[in-house]
């Protein structure tokens, strides 16, 4: 029985040496459209993804403001659609030359505690991140970053008393996380 225990942690703690951490390499943005109508509105879209393991999340955001007004959202942060994506303008100069805040919650899936629990197999153990932040209700987790858009992340065009920017499909704008807190549910 001890030559087991013994066996079990000298895996247990290879096991996890050998896992990777946890790092957020920071939002992706793609499919980026601004578009502006002197007297009109400015429209903008774009698909954001977290491609840190404990979300991998998607999301699609936008917004609309009277050109002109300086009606985006600043400070406080707009929901994107259905996701526990968020964003706002951080900066902006125009539609060519502006910095997006991005904001992203998530809930920390923390699998090691779950799966110690259920009791499963330990070769399911080569698979898992361990990395947490807590326990139920302490366990949610939002990561900030900034989106710096610029030329020649965009490509603009002018028709009248209108002008559209848009991402080439084949680019993708980083926005490096510059914090990342847990809150209480």
């Amino acid at each position: 029985m001890y030559a087991t225990l013994y066996f079990l942690s000298a895996f247990l703690a290879t096991t996890t040496l050998a896992l990777p951490a946890a790092t957020n390499p920071g939002f992706r943005l793609s499919a980026l459209k601004i578009h502006e109508v002197e007297g009109g509105n400015t429209t903008i879209r774009f698909s954001i993804f977290d491609p840190d393991p404990l979300t991998n999340g998607t999301g699609i955001c936008r917004g609309e403001w009277l050109t002109g007004s300086g009606g985006y959202p600043t400070g406080s942060y707009e929901s994107c659609g259905n996701t526990t994506f968020a964003w706002n303008m951080n900066s902006y100069d125009n539609i060519t030359s502006f910095v997006l805040g991005l904001e992203h919650l998530f809930t920390d899936p923390s699998y090691v505690t779950n799966l110690l629990r259920s009791g499963l197999a330990l070769h399911s153990f080569n698979v898992l991140t361990v990395s947490r932040v807590g326990d139920y209700p302490y366990d949610q987790v939002i990561t900030f970053g900034n989106a710096v858009v610029n030329q020649p992340d965009i490509m603009c065009t002018a028709h009248g008393h209108a002008a559209e920017c848009c991402q080439d499909t084949n680019s993708t704008i980083r926005a490096p996380i510059y914090a990342t807190t847990s809150k209480r549910r």
